[in-house]
């Protein structure tokens, strides 16, 4: 994998999430260690990832906007440093935040076999 790769796994929240879980193999893990989440089931993965998914209208997480900044790794691991960036319309995980602006920088961790994502922990 390499940074090409990284911009494309990250554009693909905001593009489509279906495109994302095509990223991931079977059997995987997703840990999102400050949310408490450890998913394995795709469908579950899915609906993790939906809020992030650009809507006309916007949906409640507004209008997502994604960069990678750095990707450090190979074909096995990577590292990705990321930022997101939102305008809130409605709640978002479960705090009122219409008209609000989140910010976040954040470092993702892939272990990759046969091109897929089987493990990933996110910071």
């Amino acid at each position: 994998m390499n940074f090409a790769w990284a911009h494309m796994w990250i554009q693909a929240f905001a593009e489509n999430v279906d495109k994302v879980v095509e990223l991931y193999a079977d059997p995987f893990l997703f840990e999102d260690l400050l949310l408490g989440q450890q998913i394995t089931d795709k469908e579950e993965l899915r609906r993790a990832f939906k809020v992030f998914e650009n809507t006309d209208p916007p949906g409640p997480a507004g209008t997502n906007i994604f960069d990678v900044l750095r990707y450090t790794g190979d074909a096995q691991h990577g590292v990705i440093e990321w930022v997101w960036r939102c305008r809130h319309v409605g709640k978002f995980l479960g705090v009122p935040a219409a008209g609000k602006e989140t910010i976040v920088r954040g470092i993702t961790f892939h272990t990759y076999e046969n091109g897929k994502i089987v493990r990933e922990a996110t910071f």
